[in-house]
């Protein structure tokens, strides 16, 4: 099973800090994998549009934002950053497209390289 998460935190999403799944704003479940990368495609596509700034880990795990979204940490007494992060799970795990397939390769080149 595929499921494409929407994150918001001042965190980026590859950290799955204790209590992560909180972040998480919206979601979506597949049972193919290709209808998967089509919505995280289509989010790249919205989030960039919102926020210039943007990093990819694992070809699946990416924080977009605006440097003038910032939270108040009164703990740390320091302004974090905040992220909108998106990611594909599968099987509930983080899927990386780096260490996988030529097709994966593919994939990546197509729909993230090409999008952000």
């Amino acid at each position: 099973m595929w499921t494409v998460m929407q994150t918001k935190s001042d965190a980026e999403p590859w950290w799955f800090l204790e209590g992560w799944e909180e972040d998480v704003i919206e979601q979506w479940t597949f049972s193919e994998k290709e209808t998967a990368f089509a919505k995280y495609v289509n989010k790249i596509q919205e989030l960039s549009v919102k926020y210039p700034k943007n990093r990819i880990k694992k070809g699946t795990q990416i924080a977009f934002w605006n440097e003038d979204e910032i939270l108040f940490c009164e703990s740390c007494d320091d302004d974090l950053q905040i992220y909108h992060g998106l990611l594909i799970m599968y099987n509930n795990s983080p899927y990386a497209i780096e260490n996988k397939s030529n097709e994966d390769q593919l994939i990546r080149q197509a729909f993230i390289n090409e999008k952000v």
